[in-house]
């Protein structure tokens, strides 16, 4: 049977559609599931699929496909359970852009479950295709029937399918448009010539692929503002609510300030950047710095309150300022000890400009905590490379064990850094045990582990819907709308640390980024560079800043992790650059330590930044390489299409070219009607034992060219394209 020939080519071009669009959706969403099993399911049912649509050629096979899936169903029932963790996890990352309900919010993840899901849907996707590949062999079809599963990584989404499925499904695209085109009218020959068309398609994708490579490929940047335009435009609609941000900062007409007595988190809706002026600092390193300005440990279930038991005149305010100051004398003595790896120190000089906060004096880590109140003062800090937990145990048998005893005890007694309602602890550590979190490891590999999975779990976002009314802000932001800024991050991570029993608090301030150039240079900052991050408790060492906020494009986290060693975030990040001038902040123990300076320019802490060049770059190589290899495809197809006609009129048997030329002429007149004479030269070609004289077969042609070049000329600048390069006309 002559149908058995196209089956090689009907086999390629519906696996690799079938594998393709399942692939871009697995690695979009990064699906848990089993490779090799897909594959041999998907190999085995296309090919069986495939024949029989292929030999039989008949609908009616339609009526099979219900059976078979309900039956699959019925005997895996692992399936339905792979395709609401599938409908759950896609509608909760839709979440975080825009306000759709979240479907079945109960769905366990199953690896297994899921495996199954892709695997049935790959086979009901393989009847489809086989439906408009083996018996149309419509390009129409095979986009309308694979789109719309590509589709779902595609809207408002950061999630990005591998780009090798995504050329590998265009060049089943390609495959299709050339061998129909390269025979329009003889469904065999365009199945045996899949192959040759499908290779010109490779090499075509081949080398999009080389000028684009995946890793030069992002959106975060590029849809952005796409996703505040569409935010607006719900929250118009009365679909969202997004309002100003409340209680950090507090932004007025006269005054910038950050509220030190309350900072709402649910209510926190989206942050507008005023450019103020807050602070200017003068250094004399290179680096990004962290500034900390006040931290708040009591949290009602929506809202950051203050205590006031830690003001600096009572004897627990007395010990937590020792506690802060701890890593400094970690530092010099580490120093002293090991003075050819003494890290480095720096001074800077901070001035208050347009901060109208009440009881906040910013200081850097690792400075020497003290209380300023003036408008400009200066401090020194070290630059600790590795995480202070690192070096202390290197130096932790000249430390007593009671250095904080005191303040340690009251901690762990009291409780206060670890208080947090019952249900919410609960629905944290389920979260923190889902994740693979083992709460009794080692306090330092917990936190980098909640650090991690706090990063990884939201999207970075100026413009977050407020949390509803009921619903309680960390597990509403960890399950359903995933999506917010520093001070949304840093209030899960001190949460689910605390419902694992480690102290730990919400803390404020600013990240300062010094370039080389501006060693000594007064730095304007502003409420771009304002941020929230964690503060941990160890008993050892007291509290060290953890850097929690991913590193979007507009988060401004500076450096290019987002923790060091032991869960201590490494402050500053960058490699310091210091100057002649320095001494050691505690008198003789510091000792200067040589680092190359590598700084590289960074956004502010919690302002919008421009999105990356280099990503931006790398989006518009692809899609102007991809443009490029679509039109190159389209005008090789022409050219070869002219080619093919020109042989076909010319050929020795006259009355097959009269029969060709009687085709493009249908194909240029669609639904007109063609001069009586030419109809029956047409007829006597196909039907009359006659030949076809060379002076009818002339006319035939030169009728036929004489109809597309006035066809042509009334056609549009866009027509004559579509119908030239489209349609393989003229």
């Amino acid at each position: 049977m002559k149908r058995l020939l196209t089956l090689p080519g009907n086999y390629l071009l519906v696996l690799g559609a079938v594998a393709c669009t399942m692939g871009s959706v697995i690695t979009a969403f990064s699906f848990t599931v089993d490779a090799r099993l897909l594959v041999f399911t998907w190999l085995a049912a296309t090919l069986l699929i495939s024949t029989f649509f292929t030999i039989w050629r008949g609908k009616a096979l339609l009526v099979l496909l219900l059976p078979v899936v309900l039956a699959i169903l019925w005997k895996l029932p692992e399936i339905t359970e792979g395709a609401k963790w599938v409908i759950f996890y896609i509608t909760t990352e839709y979440n975080k852009w825009l306000f759709v309900p979240i479907l079945f919010s109960d769905a366990k993840l199953d690896a297994n479950a899921l495996t199954l899901f892709f695997a049935a849907a790959g086979l009901c996707l393989s009847f489809l295709l086989s439906i408009a590949v083996c018996m149309r062999r419509s390009t129409f079809l095979t986009i309308l029937f694979t789109l719309p599963f590509v589709f779902l990584a595609f809207v408002l989404v950061i999630h990005q399918p591998d780009i090798r499925f995504l050329l590998g499904l265009i060049a089943v695209y390609l495959t299709l448009l050339i061998s129909n085109s390269l025979y329009p009218n003889d469904f065999i020959k365009r199945g045996v010539a899949v192959f040759p068309a499908f290779a010109l398609a490779m090499v075509v994708m081949g080398v999009t692929f080389i000028l684009a490579p995946p890793e030069n490929y992002r959106r975060e940047g590029q849809i952005d503002s796409l996703d505040r335009l569409i935010r607006n435009i719900v929250a118009q609609t009365g679909l969202g609510e997004i309002k100003s941000g409340i209680g950090w900062p507090e932004v007025t007409e006269d005054a910038w300030r950050f509220n030190t007595e309350r900072v709402s988190i649910s209510d926190a809706g989206t942050r507008f950047i005023t450019d103020k002026v807050i602070l200017d600092i003068t250094a004399n390193g290179a680096g990004s710095f962290y500034l900390k300005g006040y931290s708040m440990d009591s949290f009602d279930g929506r809202s950051w309150l203050s205590d006031k038991r830690h003001s600096p005149t009572n004897t627990i305010g007395h010990e937590e300022t020792q506690s802060s100051a701890m890593p400094v004398y970690v530092a010099i003595v580490y120093s002293n000890m090991f003075p050819n790896r003494a890290p480095p120190i720096v001074e800077m000089t901070i001035r208050k400009i347009g901060d109208a906060s009440e009881n906040i004096s910013y200081m850097p880590y690792y400075s020497v905590p003290h209380w300023q109140n003036a408008k400009s003062y200066s401090t020194d800090f070290y630059y600790i490379e590795d995480s202070v937990l690192y070096i202390y145990e290197e130096v932790s048998s000249y430390f007593s064990a009671d250095n904080l005893s005191i303040y340690s005890q009251w901690i762990n007694s009291e409780g206060r850094y670890t208080q947090i309602e019952t249900s919410t602890a609960e629905g944290l550590r389920q979260l923190a045990v889902e994740a693979g979190i083992d709460p009794d490891a080692d306090r330092a590999v917990v936190v980098d582990m909640v650090a991690e999975y706090i990063s990884a779990s939201a999207r970075y976002t100026l413009s977050p819907f407020v949390t509803p009314e009921g619903e309680d802000f960390a597990l509403y932001f960890l399950r359903s709308s995933r999506q917010g800024y520093c001070i949304h991050f840093a209030t899960a991570a001190t949460l689910m640390l605390r419902a694992l029993d480690i102290p730990a608090r919400f803390t404020s301030g600013f990240v300062a980024t010094v370039e080389k150039e501006a060693i000594g240079k007064a730095i304007e900052l502003t409420d771009r560079n304002a941020h929230a991050w964690v503060e941990v408790y160890y008993d050892a060492v007291g509290w060290l800043p953890l850097e929690v906020t991913p590193p979007a494009p507009d988060s401004g986290v500076p450096g290019g992790r987002l923790h060091a060693g032991g869960g201590i975030a490494s402050m500053p990040q960058r490699p310091i650059d210091v100057g002649e001038d320095h001494h050691d902040p505690l008198g003789d123990g510091g000792q200067l330590g040589q680092y190359p300076t590598t700084p590289t320019p960074t956004a502010g802490a919690d302002g919008e930044s421009d999105p990356d060049d280099a990503l931006g770059r790398g989006a518009g190589i692809f899609i102007a390489v991809f443009a490029v290899a679509c039109i190159l495809a389209l005008v090789l197809r022409r050219l070869i299409t002219i080619k093919i006609r020109e042989k076909r009129f010319a050929q020795e048997d006259t009355n097959a070219a009269v029969i060709c030329t009687w085709r493009y002429i249908s194909r240029l007149l669609r639904r007109m009607q063609a001069p009586e004479e030419i109809e029956d030269l047409a007829l006597k070609a196909r039907f009359s034992q006659h030949r076809i004289s060379g002076e009818e077969r002339s006319e035939m042609v030169n009728y036929a060219e004489k109809l597309a070049h006035e066809i042509r000329r009334s056609k549009n600048r866009f027509g004559r394209l579509w119908m030239g390069y489209v349609r393989g006309l003229w």
